[in-house]
């Protein structure tokens, strides 16, 4: 399901192609802890806290981050999945 999720956005190939000098380990500690609270993205890599808002992700890897908040919400019931993975 997280590499269906990937593709979807656009992101796998960011995670997979080592050209882009990505480390795959620390990419995948990195969403394997990512939490989102009240707009700000946590997570944990190496031992080290990393907090950020979506948007200022979004320009760190380059890539949108419109909808992010509303994919992470924790009530996605009201999205329906497939409106969840078009939003996504």
């Amino acid at each position: 399901m997280f590499l269906h999720k990937l593709r979807a956005q656009g992101w796998f190939e960011l995670i997979t192609n080592t050209q882009l000098g990505c480390s795959v380990p620390e990419l995948t500690e990195f969403y394997a802890n990512c939490t989102v609270t009240e707009g700000d993205v946590t997570s944990m890599v190496n031992g080290k806290q990393l907090r950020f808002d979506a948007k200022t992700l979004g320009k760190i890897l380059g890539i949108p981050s419109t909808g992010f908040d509303v994919y992470m919400r924790e009530d996605k019931i009201v999205l329906g999945t497939v409106r969840l993975l078009e939003l996504s």
